[in-house]
């Protein structure tokens, strides 16, 4: 209940709340192998970057076969300016989660944001083609297009997750760093407003 609490917290951006709940949930359970991943998505929500490196660090150490600790502990660098050393976490978490969309995503970002956008482009390549056959979120799409800088393309996509209903835009879009290059654009307030998110 406190652990589940306490992500409701930090996504409504009351990570102090939130914080509070998780060491509850640790003091009733210390053994329990999600907390450090619990904290760190706080951290994710609040985007304290810096946290999630701490976090994350020993949540690696904990459990170095969990592909959430190590992609969001690629999280903690890219969002720390270390876009370098989260690369490789990256990588791992899209290994260990045998290509799950959210670490390839990521990748996809930090490749761009490193001047590897043939990398990017060729991610994006291969989920057109998937898309044949297979469901590939939209909103992930569209986080590889704002990478890139194609902010048409990326709206586009957006407004298919927004139409079909995405899970992914109300438990991303106002955290997302992956979204940074698109909030200042009128487009994107305007899909805030219309997700009525918490206050």
């Amino acid at each position: 209940m406190h652990w589940q609490l306490a992500f409701y917290l930090g996504w409504s951006g009351r990570s102090a709340e939130a914080l509070t709940e998780n060491s509850k949930a640790q003091e009733l359970d210390p053994r329990r192998p999600d907390l450090l991943s619990g904290q760190a998505l706080i951290d994710y929500h609040a985007r304290n970057y810096k946290a999630m490196v701490e976090v994350g660090r020993q949540d690696v150490a904990s459990d170095a076969n969990s592909w959430t600790s190590h992609f969001l502990l690629g999280v903690g660098y890219e969002g720390s300016g270390r876009t370098l050393d989260a690369i490789p976490e990256y990588q791992k978490a899209v290994e260990l989660s045998e290509g799950d969309q959210d670490p390839v995503a990521g990748l996809a970002h930090a490749y761009a944001a490193t001047g590897r956008k043939g990398e990017a482009k060729k991610i994006l390549r291969e989920w057109q083609h998937q898309s044949e056959s297979n469901y590939i979120s939209p909103y992930m799409i569209a986080t590889v297009y704002a990478s890139l800088g194609e902010k048409d393309k990326a709206f586009e996509y957006l407004e298919k997750a927004y139409q079909e209903r995405s899970s992914d835009l109300p438990y991303f879009l106002k955290a997302d760093l992956r979204m940074d290059s698109l909030r200042s654009d009128p487009r994107f307030q305007d899909l805030l407003r219309h997700m009525n998110f918490p206050k």
